[in-house]
Order: C-alpha cells, then sequence, then structure tokens
C-alpha cells in the first residue's frame, strides 16, 4: 500500500511539474495551428535544393507533430514535389520538439535541456538532409495536381476557436494516452528501482548511451511523452547527457515509422535518415555532458530534476486543469467524434461510392493527410475519414484502384471490406 501512495504521489509531483509549461504550450500550439498548417509548409517549400532543406527544418521544429503524424505530412511534401533532402530534413526535426514539448522540457527538466533539444533538433535535420541530397541524388517527382480548395477567409473570432480547439481538445487528445503512460512510467522507475542501478549492473558510461540509444530508436513515444521517461532514467542512474540521446532518439524514429520512410525515400535516404538520429542523437548527448559538466553557467545553467517535489499552488491547480484537459480531449478524439475534423458533421444522404478500411491511422493528422490524398482523384467530389472505425467513405466517379494507391503512397494499408 505505501508503494502505490509513493507511486500515485510521483505521478502526481511529475504531473503538477509539467502542467503550467504544457498548458501553454497547448494555447501556442494552437495559435500555431493557425499560422502554421501543414498545407501550409507545402506550399512553402519549394525553392532551391538546399533552401528547401534549411526552411523544412526551421518550419519542423516548432510544429506538434509526433513520429507518427509527422510521416503523412512527410509523405505528402514528397508526393507535391520537395525534394528528398527537405522531406528527410522535415522528418528528422519536426518529431524531435515541438513548442509543448519545448515548455514542458523547460518545466520539468530545466533550462539547458529546453533549449539544447531544439537546437539538436535543428542541426540534425539540417545535416540529414544536406546527406540526403549530396548521397542520394533526388530524381525529379511528378506533382501531382491538387484540386485547391478556394481560400477560407476566417473571422478573428474563427480563428480563434479554431486554435483552441486545435490546442485545447486535438492535440492533447492525440499524445494524452502516450503522456499518461510516460508519467506512469517515470513514477515506476523512481517507486521501484534504486538510483544506483545503472552504476550497479551497467556501470560503463559510454554503455549506457547505446543502451538509451537501443530503447529510443524502436520505441513509439512523442516528444512530450518522452519528458517524464527521462526523468525515470535520471533517477536511474543515467547522465543527463545519455537521457538527452533517449530524448532525441526516441521520438524521431520507431519501428513502424522506419519501414514507412523506407518506402516514402527509398533505401539510400532512408538509412541516411536513421543514421542521422543515431548519430547525432549520441553526438548530442556527449556535447551535453561536456557542456554540463564544464560549463554550467547562465544559459547553460541547469538542476537536477526530480519525480518527488513539492508542488506550489500554480503546479497544482495546473495539474488539475491539465487532468480535466486530458480527460475532455481524450474522450472527444475517441467517441464523441464520427470522424475527422476535416469532415463535414452533417450526415449526406447519398450512399458512398466505394468504403475503404484504412489500418495504420492514430490521430488526427494521419486521418487529415488520408482526406486531403484521396480528395486530389480526379472525380472524388467528398471523402469521410472516421477515425475510430479505421474506415474511408469516398463519393464521386472515378477508378477505385487509384483510391487504394493513394493511400498506401502515405503508409497506410488501404483494403475493400471483404463482402458479407
Amino acid at each position: 500500500m505505501q508503494h502505490m501512495i509513493t507511486l500515485l504521489q510521483a505521478c502526481w509531483s511529475v504531473t503538477g511539474q509539467m502542467a503550467p509549461y504544457l498548458i501553454l504550450g497547448f494555447f501556442i500550439s494552437g495559435i500555431l495551428s493557425v499560422m502554421i498548417s501543414p498545407r501550409w509548409v507545402e506550399k512553402h517549400l519549394g525553392g532551391s535544393r538546399y533552401g528547401s532543406i534549411i526552411k523544412a527544418t526551421l518550419l519542423g521544429v516548432p510544429l506538434p507533430l509526433c513520429s507518427c503524424g509527422v510521416i503523412p505530412v512527410a509523405a505528402s511534401l514528397r508526393k507535391h514535389g520537395a525534394n528528398k533532402g527537405a522531406t528527410t530534413s522535415f522528418l528528422i526535426s519536426t518529431p524531435q520538439t515541438g513548442v509543448d514539448s519545448m515548455l514542458a522540457t523547460y518545466g520539468l527538466l530545466g533550462p539547458f535541456f529546453a533549449w539544447f533539444r531544439p537546437l539538436a533538433a535543428l542541426i540534425t535535420g539540417i545535416i540529414g538532409g544536406l546527406l540526403v541530397s549530396f548521397i542520394d541524388e533526388d530524381r525529379p517527382v511528378q506533382q501531382s495536381s491538387r484540386q485547391e480548395a478556394p481560400d477560407e477567409k476566417l473571422s478573428f473570432a474563427q480563428k480563434c476557436r479554431a486554435a483552441l480547439a486545435y490546442g485545447f481538445i486535438t492535440l492533447p487528445g492525440e499524445i494524452a494516452r502516450a503522456l499518461i503512460v510516460g508519467i506512469i512510467v517515470a513514477g515506476l522507475i523512481s517507486t521501484f528501482i534504486s538510483s544506483d542501478f545503472i552504476s550497479n549492473y551497467v556501470g560503463n558510461y559510454y554503455l549506457t548511451m547505446l543502451l538509451m540509444l537501443a530503447v529510443g530508436i524502436p520505441l513509439y513515444v512523442c516528444s512530450t511523452s518522452s519528458i517524464p521517461i527521462a526523468l525515470g532514467f535520471m533517477h536511474m542512474g543515467v547522465s543527463p547527457g545519455a537521457a538527452f540521446v533517449f530524448l532525441i532518439s526516441g521520438p524521431a524514429t520507431n519501428a513502424a515509422a522506419i519501414s514507412v520512410v523506407f518506402k516514402i525515400l527509398g533505401r539510400t535516404s532512408a538509412i541516411i535518415y536513421i543514421a542521422t538520429v543515431m548519430l547525432g542523437s549520441l553526438a548530442g548527448g556527449f556535447a551535453f555532458d561536456y557542456l554540463n559538466q564544464n560549463f554550467a553557467t547562465g544559459l547553460l545553467s541547469s538542476f537536477q530534476p526530480a519525480c518527488h517535489v513539492t508542488l506550489s499552488l500554480l503546479e497544482t491547480v495546473s495539474a488539475f486543469f491539465m487532468v480535466i484537459i486530458l480527460a475532455f480531449s481524450w474522450y472527444k478524439s475517441r467517441y464523441a467524434a464520427t470522424c475527422c475534423s476535416s469532415c463535414s458533421s452533417t450526415a449526406t444522404a447519398v450512399a458512398p461510392v466505394l468504403v475503404i478500411n484504412v489500418d495504420g491511422m492514430s490521430c488526427n493528422n494521419c486521418a487529415n493527410a488520408v482526406k486531403e490524398a484521396i480528395m486530389e482523384i480526379e472525380g472524388v467530389t467528398n471523402a469521410l475519414v472516421l477515425l475510430a472505425e479505421k474506415r474511408a467513405e469516398i463519393y464521386g466517379d472515378f477508378r477505385n484502384e487509384l483510391v487504394l494507391q493513394a493511400v498506401n503512397s502515405l503508409g497506410y494499408t488501404a483494403s475493400v471490406p471483404a463482402q458479407s
């Protein structure tokens, strides 16, 4: 019973330390969703070979897309003319961090982690993109003919509602489960594993770095949920730099995303992508420990984070508020909504021409990407993508095989249900 109380106290402590900064991050992310949408990013990644790499990295760092949600966006970028270098830069830099995770990192791990993390995302993104551009020379991609919808001029009130809906419903709903799992993992580690675990059972500094890399590469974890897990690793005795290796490699890759990257970019570029993340995370970890040990002043100042601290009134109130946000948004995303946010709320009286199953969708970014890909097909007049049911309903006069091909090109698995 005492262990259970200690576990709950640790989870609440971690939640409270993150909550004020994460709520602010949700708010800023909502504003960015109105100002910088994935479609806007797509439109601005043309231009020079190297200029597009820089822009893809700079635009990717603040966007709150996880290693799952970034895949369909990157596939769409590639489909509409982005070169391999720019696509790789976007794939590497975007999932490592975002405005919400930057602020949450500051609250839980301190300022050094908070500014070093986006810097690492920026550097690894540019390096990965340049290596792909030099080694795997890009082949021209035939740009698909997008059926552009007329620009919708939103009023200020509509923009505010859209920003709040994304920041406090859509985004929290997408990361809620992973974030809760991360907090529980941190609590379990701090409760049941001693602080000298690594020194007793691993011992070697370099081996610890490789261990963090081996854990992070295949694991699916978003940039925000990786923060409490990194805190737990530090409680076990890993160095801050080793925890930083996990903060880079965990969000940047996972086993499912790697297989899709091979399909989108080809073997050579995919290998460069993986190698950049691996070597970049190790280099970042070594650099972090070196700077932390030798120049821990000013902007490089850090403190030893802990799972068990006494929360302030602001942190306690923010923790309650964040729990409400996560619970409500997760409910809305899983049960209340019948389809993705881009679908019409009014049901159509016309039966769909084609109904397909879509395996692999896990968030609204996935659903929106599937809908956009389907809507580009000649003859399609409307498409409803039902995220919870993993299904899409397509209307119009079109070739069925083009629909399956468009969805599969994003890395998902589209199939026609067997007739009963």
